[in-house]
């Protein structure tokens, strides 16, 4: 009996590195055939910030995201799961990623940690 297509929503940090190793291990661990895989990258916004500031910052999240996507297009095709990018604003990123987990019913959530900051 086939299983139900799995969405898993992956959080893409401003780290490339630490960004493509987390999709790697989504789609060669997690992933089965006909799962989607969201990327997803939150912008934090403020209420006083420009519709042209946003736009551009828009505009550049968009590409960064889809760079970093652009070398599991094959990987996904063959394993036969979707891959979709998506770029939000949210003043929260936290809450970014919690709504957009709820608005498209994701089963998973997954994100990057942050070695690099210091524990203070």
């Amino acid at each position: 009996m086939p299983s139900v297509p799995a969405k898993i929503l992956i959080g893409i940090s401003s780290d490339p590195d630490e960004s493509k190793q987390l999709l790697s291990r989504a789609i060669s661990v997690l992933a089965h055939p006909n799962d989607n895989i969201v990327a997803i990258h939150v912008l934090g916004q403020s209420k006083r910030e420009s519709v042209t500031k946003s736009q551009s910052q828009l505009r550049r999240a968009k590409a960064y995201v889809i760079s970093v996507l652009g070398e599991f297009a094959r990987t996904c095709q063959s394993k036969q799961v979707n891959l979709e990018a998506k770029v939000i604003f949210c003043s929260s990123i936290g809450r970014g990623l919690v709504e957009e987990a709820k608005s498209i019913f994701a089963d998973y959530l997954l994100l990057c940690s942050s070695r690099n900051q210091s524990n203070r």
